[in-house]
């Protein structure tokens, strides 16, 4: 491959067995990178044979149940300026691709050690379940290298800080790797489960690795030995955290649920560990949804609308990169909880806003709507109800299309089931003509 500009990147990629990834992993950088490098570690299937007609370099090396060995030796091939290390089952759009080169010759001369991209995870349906960070694209430097045998992380040889420049709005990486059979059959393999004790034999207070390792029992649903794993995990945790601790977050966020879920749970046992989580990473939003639940599950509305809603707004202020995975997840299931919470606490006019909210994301969401309805519509049909009537259904008509008949149809029949019977008839002879009352029978 010829330069196509100041910069030079080598692509590496560590594979075994990739033969229905290894095209489009090698087609999205072949016309901006400078090399390619495929180390494959004992492929049987076709991976070799392809990557070769794709026009990579490849070469050999066994595995030896450590991903930052193998990586190591793509670097040690690689000789490009710059490196773009990318997993089989990962990609960039050509957009972002064809921005790679000159944002790179854009930096400072000897200032960055690499660059933090966007990371997007792709369910099955190619829709984006989870956001977070990561450092694939780095500088080819002898003082640069992977550790640990998985989970690997970058550093500084040499022990120095290692400086990342800021690229997450401009690029992204986009993971298919939790998707269908390969999966499942990667976690039955126990691969990860074995190279996670590995580490802890060497470093049993490794406060990643024990969070990983509550990770591997959790998925198991053993959720005893998980709590022992985060516990250990929280207690060999520094006095300051990153911000973007992902790690850390999930540690947290995993050991809280399982203290404030099923038969065995305690505010009393979660609240320590919830202040702890609180202190370290100010900015994650799961721990405030978290208490909410539990305390919607505890009949306490007010104090769980309390949670929600901070839990909401830390999401708001501070987005949801590398942070608030599970309230992103659920995001609308969390308005309408704290829809339900207001309600239940009395809080009529914070829980009509919320409740406008979930109606302009889903304006078939019933819970939401016959909640509305009981805070506005009034109790018992008078010679003001019209008037009333009458404003409801124009506050209403911001969020549904008069026009569709399937927004009208819904809002008659949910206000009949919400015990709205006068707003109910009221609405229908606004929004229907008397003969289409009569053919779809309403009264």
């Amino acid at each position: 491959m010829e330069p196509s500009g100041q910069v030079r990147i080598s692509q590496c990629m560590i594979v075994r067995n990739e033969e229905k990834n290894i095209e489009q992993a090698l087609s999205w950088g072949k016309s901006v990178m400078w090399e390619q490098v495929v180390v494959d570690t004992g492929s049987t299937d076709r991976t070799v044979e392809l990557a070769k007609r794709m026009g990579a370099r490849v070469v050999t090396f066994p595995w030896v149940d450590d991903f930052a060995a193998a990586k190591n030796y793509a670097i040690e091939q690689a000789q490009g300026d710059w490196i773009a290390f990318l997993d089989a089952d990962e990609y960039m759009t050509p957009e972002d691709a064809g921005k790679l080169k000159a944002l790179i010759d854009c930096l400072e001369p000897d200032v960055y050690d690499g660059i933090s991209t966007g990371w997007q995870q792709l369910d099955e349906n190619g829709k984006i379940f989870s956001s977070g960070t990561q450092i694939r694209i780095f500088r080819n430097s002898p003082d640069i290298r992977y550790r640990r045998r998985i989970h690997e992380q970058l550093e500084s040889v040499s022990g120095r800080e290692f400086s990342v420049g800021d690229a997450v709005q401009e690029l992204s990486i986009f993971h298919t790797g939790y998707q269908g059979k390969r999966f499942e059959e990667k976690k039955r393999s126990g691969r990860n489960r074995r190279l996670i004790l590995k580490e802890l034999e060497e470093r049993p207070d490794d406060y990643e690795m024990l969070g990983y390792l509550g990770d591997e029992e959790y998925v198991d649903g053993d959720m005893e030995k998980a709590r022992e794993c985060y516990s250990r995990a929280v207690g060999a945790m520094p006095s300051c955290l990153d911000a973007s601790d992902q790690r850390s977050a999930v540690t947290f966020t995993r050991l809280l649920t399982i203290l404030t879920e099923g038969g065995q749970a305690s505010w009393e046992r979660a609240e320590p560990v919830y202040r702890q989580a609180v202190r370290l990473l100010p900015e994650e939003a799961d721990f405030d949804y978290i208490a909410g639940r539990y305390f919607a599950a505890a009949g306490q509305a007010a104090r769980a609308a309390q949670y929600l809603e901070a839990a909401l707004k830390k999401l708001e202020t501070y987005g949801c990169s590398n942070k608030a995975l599970l309230l992103a997840g659920g995001l609308f299931e969390a308005y309408e909880l704290l829809v339900r919470c207001l309600y239940e606490a009395g809080e009529r006019e914070e829980c009509v806003s919320y409740a406008v909210i979930c109606l302009k994301y889903d304006k078939f969401a019933m819970s939401s709507l016959s909640r509305l309805f009981k805070l506005l519509v009034p109790g018992s049909a008078t010679a003001k109800s019209r008037d009333a009537y009458c404003q409801v259904l124009s506050f209403l008509g911001e969020i549904y299309d008069w026009k569709q008949l399937k927004d009208r149809l819904f809002l008659v029949k949910a206000a009949e089931k919400s015990d709205c019977p006068g707003f109910s008839a009221y609405a229908a002879e606004q929004l229907f003509t008397r003969a289409e009352r009569e053919q779809l029978g309403l009264k």
